[in-house]
Parts: C-alpha cells; structure tokens; sequence
C-alpha cells in the first residue's frame, strides 16, 4: 500500500501530479478569458448596453486571472522568494474572484424570488458567514521556500478542512435556494417561455458543475493523504466556479441582446391582450431577472372561457413573453 505521507511520494505527488494538473487547468481559465474577453471589449466600445453588473462580472474574471498568474510565478521560481507574501497575495485574488462569482448568483437568486425578504436575508447570511470564512482562511495562510522542491509550499493543509468544508455547505445552499425558485417557477408558469427555460437550464448545470467541482477538495481534505492531495482540487475548483458563474451571467445576457435584435423589428403586445386576472412583471436585466406572477389557481376565466390548469399555464407563459416584449 501506498504511503502518502513518505518524503519521495510527497515530492513526486508535488512535481508530478499537482504542479502539472494545476498548470493545464491554469491554461484552461487563460485561453477562456482570453475568448471570451470580446464581451467586455464590446461593453467598453458601447456596443453593448453597460449594466453596473459588468463590474462584478469583470471582477470576478480579473480576480482569478492575477490568482492564476502568481499561481504560475510561485511554481516557476527558479530562485527562493517570499513564499508567504506571494501565496497570501494569490490567494487573496483567488478569493476576490470566488466572492464576485458568488454575488453573481445571489443576484440570480433575488431576481427569481422576485426580492422575497425571507429569502433575501437568508441567502445575504449564507453569503456573508462564506466571506468570514474566506477570510480566516487568507489569515490563517502559511507558505514556506521547500529547498527539496525548489518551490512554495503550504504545510499543515488540513487545518483548512473547517474552511473548504464550510465553503460548499454554503454554496449547497444557494443552489438548493436557486433550484426551489426555479421549482416554483417551473409549476407556476410551466417554464413554457424562453427566458424560464435558460434559467431552468442554467440552474441545472450550475448544480452539476458546483457537485463536480467542490466535491473533490471537499473528500480529499477529509482523506488527508497529503499535502499536496489537499490541495490538488482547491485551485481547479475556484476555476470551474468562475467559469460556471461568468458563462451564465454572459449568456443571459445574450439572450437579452438578441431578444432586443428581434422585438425591434416586432410590434409590442397590447396590455389588454392579456387575461385579466394574469399580472406579469419582467425587469430585463442580466443577472437581475424579476419575475412576479400572480393568479387563480382554480377559478380561471380568460374572456369568458373556462381554461384548465395546462392551459392557463400555456397563457402564463405567454404573458410573460409579452411583459419581455414591452419591456424592450
């Protein structure tokens, strides 16, 4: 059986494995910003609407970048440094970047309860205790020159089992409330419109890339096999959540670009085109996406024509592409 904790497997776990997993992901989270940097450039060039949210967005992508790039410095250092100064500097980027990415979500997560004050202070506490623990995490920090290595290292990593662990309950959290949202949204509406069903659809995947991405670090901590097993999973993790965060803030707002490409050349819906006892309210903006729908769930009358509950969903739905076709 293999023991981890040996000096010659702790080194081959580091030079072998870590460092050469960390650089392809590095490169991975490079070449996206990179294609996908045309986004921000079009804001800049006022080609597309400038939204305040841009900044969070920007943010989110700039912090990871800096994290990856000292990332890269601190492996390929071929002459000792202040392993203590550059790593806590990494990883307060890292961090800046995950914080930015998960405001990113609590702002999906306002919008689709449509600003429920239960919700709102639930999901601002969750956010909140996550950045107390991101932040004793940056204090607690150590990082020492390994002559063996020739590198950084951060010893004792299992000390920051509180801290990862505590990080995925709190994004589990802000998923399980994305997903009850768009749950009721789901039966409400019956997600028939095109804007319900990207954010059905976003909130799924999200779902799937946080498991795939937090999940890992989170057993390995816990495995404790080494320091550098601790951390093999750590750095990938804030990547794939960066990039989950980002990609769904820049399709919606796709979505909005080319729905206003389209109803521009449409004529607008007429308010008394809709049932009389159908209220629909769509604020159209990336991210912010409020959705309020309010009706008789068992004496429904649309022009004097009873509806079953299938259809009356059918008419929610296109009201609510109604309310987005006035809006624009």
């Amino acid at each position: 059986m293999v023991n981890f904790k040996s000096p010659a497997v702790a080194e081959q776990d580091f030079n072998v494995v870590l460092k050469h997993f960390w650089h392809v992901t590095h490169g991975i989270f490079i070449w996206e910003y990179l294609t996908t940097f045309g986004y921000e450039w079009d804001v800049i060039r006022g080609r597309r609407p400038y939204r305040w949210t841009i900044w969070i967005y920007s943010l989110t992508r700039a912090g990871t970048l800096i994290s990856v790039i000292l990332n890269l410095f601190i492996f390929n250092a071929l002459t000792p440094i202040n392993c203590q100064v550059w790593t806590s500097l990494q990883l307060v980027s890292g961090y800046i970047g995950l914080v930015a990415a998960s405001v990113l979500i609590v702002f999906r997560i306002v919008a689709i309860w449509n600003k429920n004050k239960l919700i709102v202070g639930i999901t601002t506490a969750v956010w909140l205790a996550n950045v107390g623990v991101i932040i004793q995490g940056i204090v607690r920090i150590r990082s020492k020159w390994d002559p063996l290595l020739q590198s950084c290292v951060v010893p004792n990593t299992e000390d920051n089992k509180p801290n990862i662990v505590l990080t995925f309950i709190s994004d589990v959290i802000l998923l399980v409330i994305v997903l009850v949202g768009l749950l009721i949204l789901r039966h409400e509406s019956g997600i028939v419109f095109p804007l319900g069903r990207l954010l059905w659809n976003q909130g799924i995947i999200w779902l799937a890339i946080a498991t795939i991405a937090e999940a890992p670090p989170v057993v390995f901590i816990i495995l404790n096999l080494n320091d550098s097993w601790n951390l093999m999973f750590q750095f990938p993790s804030l990547i794939a959540m960066t990039i989950a965060a980002t990609r769904m803030y820049h399709s919606l707002s796709d979505f909005f670009s080319k729905s206003t490409d389209i109803l521009s050349h449409g004529s607008p819906q007429r308010g008394h085109d809709r049932p009389a006892n159908t209220r629909a309210t769509i604020q159209l903006n990336p991210i912010e996406v409020a959705i309020d729908v309010a009706y008789e769930r068992h004496h429904i009358t649309c022009k004097d024509e009873q509806l079953d509950d299938n259809s009356h969903k059918s008419k929610v739905g296109s009201d609510l592409e109604s309310a987005m076709e006035n809006r624009f």
